[in-house]
């Protein structure tokens, strides 16, 4: 089972172009065990196949190319219509980056740059409305930083993530794909229906939040682990939103350890926002994953509030096994439980199946997700329950 590990989050996308990972990776790895910073899907992509060809190196350093491919079909079912397309899956959407690093002694410098490609959004599609296939903008722009790597901790400047990014999704289901913590990305601009049969004004986007960090144009230090802890501070803006003019204070823990055969990952985050021209926001999330390596058996937990707002809590288990000689089978269901947003008494409840078969060989998943979505609240309205799917493929190089 040490392959589950290996395809998990965790894993280093570093590989040499020659010779072993060994001669070629530094100890601990570019995102390695002295910060364990990696979390969620904001580690770079890994390819077992396709990362050697890719990554240079030479006496100015070590360059490594990489992305990913992720189109999908999505459905909707809204209880009275039924909308399906071609999207590019917001979950974890296609992208091309590459990676930098040199070593100068006790101290390494690395350069990160990442976008996105600006493919149709499974976020963006609705009822009424279906983006164009392309359509870059400068908000699908996701890493522009440089960072020093020292025995004193990592700073990191630029475009990238903050503090609190990712501490409401650690998940080692590898079912993410399928199906994230909430349903935002997958099919955020949806709105419900009413008992009539006419489109509210409410949507998926509206009434799903998993209170997780972002992406920002921050400046950002990571504490070396002690004994599998990690903390982490942050303060960034929205430089590639225009009009958003808030200020963004991020502070996090993280804890990775071993309980036998059991491997926990674990994240809790603040985050404070201080809006120039309204009110400020507080909000508290975090999450932990758990799995028994000999057995593939995971377990997920999620929750988040809005101070004085909104909250949330998400469980999902799932199983990981070598059924095909091809690659690891991953299973997973999920029960999200939502409270408050909108309206006092509001109630949002959804449910899902989730599978993605891996193919070692070529480097792809295949993957199908279905989540049945349930909006209540106490101002006399009546929401009719929607389902989602999303059947596609994830092609890593």
């Amino acid at each position: 089972m040490k392959k589950l590990m290996v395809r998990s989050f965790l894993s280093l996308l570093l590989a040499g172009s020659s010779g072993t990972a060994e001669q070629v990776v530094p100890d601990g790895g570019l995102y390695g065990k002295l910060y364990d910073y990696e979390v969620d899907t904001e580690a770079p992509i890994e390819s077992e196949v396709f990362t050697p060809p890719l990554t240079f190196i030479n006496e100015f350093g070590t360059i490594t190319l990489y992305g990913q491919v992720n189109l999908a079909y999505q459905s909707f079912d809204d209880g009275d219509t039924t909308t399906d397309g071609f999207v590019d899956n917001a979950n974890w959407n296609t992208r091309l980056g590459f990676l930098y690093y040199k070593e100068l002694g006790d101290i390494t410098v690395r350069a990160r740059f990442e976008s996105a490609l600006g493919l149709r959004s499974s976020a963006a599609v609705s009822q009424a409305f279906t983006p164009s296939w392309v359509d870059w903008q400068r908000t699908a722009l996701r890493w522009f930083e440089l960072a020093v790597d020292s025995p004193y901790g990592r700073v990191s400047a630029g475009q990238g993530s903050s503090a609190t990014d990712g501490t409401t999704g650690l998940d080692d289901s590898f079912t993410v794909h399928a199906g994230a913590t909430d349903s935002t990305d997958g099919f955020a601009s949806f709105r419900f229906r009413d008992a009539g049969g006419n489109l509210t004004d409410v949507t998926v986007g509206q009434v799903n939040d998993a209170f997780d960090g972002a992406r920002r144009y921050r400046l950002r230090y990571d504490t070396p682990a002690y004994r599998g802890l990690t903390l982490a501070s942050s303060y960034g803006i929205n430089a590639l939103t225009e009009g958003d003019d808030n200020h963004y204070y991020d502070v996090a823990i993280r804890w990775l350890g071993d309980f036998g055969d059991v491997s926990v990952r674990s994240a809790v985050g603040y985050q404070w926002v201080d809006n120039p021209d309204g009110a400020n926001a507080e909000r508290v999330a975090g999450s932990v994953s758990a799995i028994h390596t000999p057995s593939g058996l995971n377990l997920a937990f999620s929750a988040g509030r809005l101070v004085d707002g909104a909250g949330y809590y998400w469980l999902r288990a799932g199983w990981r096994w070598d059924f095909f000689e091809a690659g690891t089978t991953s299973l997973s269901v999920d029960y999200y439980n939502g409270s408050d947003f909108l309206s006092d008494g509001a109630k949002t409840e959804n449910y899902g199946l989730y599978a993605v078969q891996t193919i070692d060989a070529a480097s792809l998943d295949i993957y199908a997700g279905w989540r049945a979505l349930t909006y209540s609240d106490e101002l006399g309205n009546s929401y009719q329950d929607a389902a989602g799917f999303l059947m596609g493929f994830r092609f890593a190089f």
